[in-house]
């Protein structure tokens, strides 16, 4: 096969331009993009945010609740059962240990 000296110009060329296409796509890219920056969330995610704003607010004291327990233990018929405790407390001490 014999390559003439048109032919290696032809491939020069097209290698030049190549190379200045690729000089041209990395100076595009260093230059600071135009316009503000956007989020868009999903109507789920959005839906999620309200939940969890909701149960930011709501406190965490049941006024009902404590008015019952307090009432019995001035009555002395509070009974803490210590099994239920023992259990409470080795898992919390799991969960902490996964996390």
């Amino acid at each position: 096969m014999i390559i003439s000296n048109k032919q290696i110009q032809s491939v020069m060329k097209v290698y030049s331009e190549q190379n200045n296409a690729g000089k041209n796509t990395k100076t595009e890219k260093s230059q600071p993009a135009k316009g503000k920056d956007q989020v868009i969330l999903s109507s789920g995610v959005q839906e999620f945010g309200q939940v969890l704003q909701r149960a930011i607010t709501i406190s965490d004291v049941r006024p009902e609740r404590v008015q019952e327990l307090s009432k019995k233990i001035q009555e002395g018929t509070y009974k803490v059962d210590s099994k239920d405790i023992a259990d409470k407390m080795i898992g919390r001490m799991l969960v902490d240990d996964l996390l």
